[in-house]
């Protein structure tokens, strides 16, 4: 990795300016310090540059991994920003301008204008990954797995695009165009206040009592969406159940070691290591849900919902069904800047409670299924079920 040739320099020349001025005005008595236009120079200066001379120091102090100086711009624009963090070698970290926030946030919002679904990029396409049941998208169609190719007539070129052009105003149309295995189809529904509940639960089975949970992300609340969940699903004389955790992506990490204390008897959930190699350890305390569980994952598995799944199978919670997990054991913070943009990076890696790494290699499920299964979620559910009888 390469050390920080250009930025050092560009803080370096940047305190040397203050310091000069400094000593003409204080040491030659030369001027003023900060009297008239200089004033306005320094807030012009600060307006300029504060955000990217933050950044920076954010990056030095936190970031987990460094810049690539030659991939950094000295015209600091928006798009200098996004250079400056696509510098560093982090497949994760993200300069987001402030409508670009705005799309990243309502992820986990509590509520959101749109038509319920969520998009994932994968290999250069916009795929849905999930669909809210009883939104606009599940009562016209949309399925998991579509890709979207345009939406109003417009071409998408990723996931943040999309999301973007499906928010709107409450009761305005949009046309989503999708490719489903070869097949050309369009869907014309109503935006909609959707409620951004993480966690939903079906029947699966009334005979052998076995539910289905899906936790589609990890968002502020969602440790207490499961606990409502699994409450009502006892009420009603179930206490097996399957949950699942295809498709999700992560989210708050902070969620999901509430999850894991939720589901696991005393234990190690996960160490986490920042930059100067510090660890930190997240235990689950006495006593768990009092469910039995199996836990499915795929290959779109990642972040936050591995933490869970590898501290349920080290700790032989329950057991894990479904192919390899997408790999990625490291954690991210976001720091909002005062204009509304923002941005993101990884700061701290996780290891599992045997003290293998996560990250680039996932987690192999104790039950391995066939891809020709895992592409039926019929088939899917029906081999959990089989599991907890």
């Amino acid at each position: 990795m390469k050390k920080n040739k250009g930025i050092k320099p560009f803080i370096a020349g940047f305190l040397c300016c203050a310091v000069l001025i400094v000593l003409l005005t204080k040491v030659f008595n030369v001027g003023s310090l900060l009297i008239g236009t200089d004033n306005d120079m320094y807030r012009d200066l600060k307006s300029s540059y504060g955000k990217y001379y933050k950044m920076v120091k954010l990056i030095e102090k936190e970031a987990l991994t460094e810049f690539d100086e030659d991939a950094v711009s000295n015209d600091i624009t928006d798009q200098s920003l996004k250079a400056l963090i696509a510098a560093l070698d982090d497949p994760y970290a993200e300069y987001f301008t402030a409508e670009e926030y705005k799309v990243f946030e309502k992820r986990y919002a509590e509520s959101y204008i749109g038509i319920g679904l969520a998009v994932a990029d994968v290999e250069g396409e916009v795929v849905v990954y999930n669909v809210v049941k009883g939104g606009p998208a599940d009562e016209a169609g949309i399925e998991g797995g579509d890709t979207i190719t345009a939406i109003d007539g417009n071409k998408i070129k990723d996931s943040t695009e999309a999301s973007a052009a499906l928010s709107g105003k409450a009761g305005t149309e949009v046309t989503v165009s999708i490719d489903r295995f070869g097949k050309k189809m369009d869907f014309t529904m109503d935006r909609v206040k959707m409620d951004s509940d993480s966690v939903s639960w079906e029947v699966y089975d009334k005979k052998t009592g076995i539910a289905h949970v899906t936790i589609d992300r990890f968002k502020k609340g969602t440790s207490k969406e499961l606990k409502l969940a699994v409450k009502d699903i006892k009420s009603q004389g179930y206490d097996k159940v399957i949950i699942d955790l295809r498709s999700n992506g992560g989210g708050r990490t902070d969620e999901a070691y509430k999850v894991a204390d939720y589901l696991l008897p005393e234990g190690n959930i996960d160490v986490e290591v920042n930059k100067e190699g510090k660890e930190t350890t997240h235990n689950s305390k006495p006593g768990d849900a009092g469910i039995e569980y199996v836990v499915l994952v795929d290959d779109h598995t990642a972040s936050a919902s591995e933490i869970v799944a590898a501290a349920i199978q080290d700790n032989k919670g329950g057991t894990i069904m479904g192919i390899k997990t997408y790999g990625k054991g490291v954690t991210q913070k976001t720091h909002r800047f005062s204009d509304g943009s923002a941005v993101k990076f990884t700061v701290e890696e996780y290891y599992r409670p045997n003290g293998d790494r996560v990250n680039k290699v996932g987690i192999t499920p104790d039950i391995v299924l066939p891809r020709s299964v895992m592409k039926d979620n019929k088939a899917v559910l029906m081999a959990a079920a089989e599991e907890l009888k």
